[in-house]
């Protein structure tokens, strides 16, 4: 009887190349990497790196107490094709939820002046990868992120409505593992909403 010989080399390699395809696709499912900028926020701002997700600047200028006043602008979608198969009630709650967001975070404390300056802040969220949430219920499918997805957003602050940029931000925000957002198509985003708030918050009153 003839016998089969293994190369035990071979199989190990074989294997290897496996699990990386599988990692691969894994990342695959996820944001990987933060999103390019739109042009949402003016060119002629240079954004500086944050974080590998994050970018920001404000202008070396910029004194919040010289203004009286925050006005929120509608929020923007820009991007018509960024964000995957959300209906327009879904794109529209997540729109709601960051301009609701700003308001609440940027109410109190961001500005003190008694003059008649108004800070205007323009936000656009510029992309929704929705999160797939029968993918997310199972551990196995989990660990691969398969069903994860992320937003992103550009933020920047203006001096009145037709004034020059003071602040400005860009974040690309992926699913946590570890919360209930990855159970909601829209959940990241709305998650995201208050982060990116928070930051903006934090960029102005530092």
């Amino acid at each position: 009887m003839p016998t089969i010989a293994l190369n035990v080399t071979s199989s190990r390699s074989l294997a290897l190349a496996c699990l990386a395809l599988v990692v691969s696709a894994g990342l695959a499912g996820c944001g990987g990497g933060a999103q390019a900028r739109t042009g949402f926020i003016p060119s002629t701002v240079r954004l500086a790196e944050t974080d590998d997700l994050t970018r920001s600047w404000r202008a070396s200028s910029f004194d919040r107490a010289g203004y009286a006043r925050v006005v929120i602008a509608p929020i923007a979608m820009p991007e018509p094709d960024e964000y995957g198969d959300l209906d327009a009630e879904q794109l529209r709650m997540c729109r709601e939820t960051l301009e609701e967001e700003l308001r609440t975070k940027l109410a109190n404390g961001v500005v003190g002046g008694t003059g008649d300056r108004t800070l205007v802040v323009r936000a656009a969220i510029t992309a929704i990868k929705p999160n797939k949430p029968l993918l997310n219920v199972a551990p196995q499918t989990q660990i691969m992120k398969r069903g994860y997805g992320y937003a992103s957003c550009e933020i920047y602050a203006t001096d009145g409505d037709g004034g020059p940029v003071v602040a400005a931000f860009m974040q690309t925000s992926d699913t946590s593992r570890f919360s209930d957002e990855k159970l909601s198509e829209t959940g990241t985003a709305r998650r995201a909403a208050g982060d990116w708030a928070n930051d903006v918050r934090t960029l102005l009153t530092r």
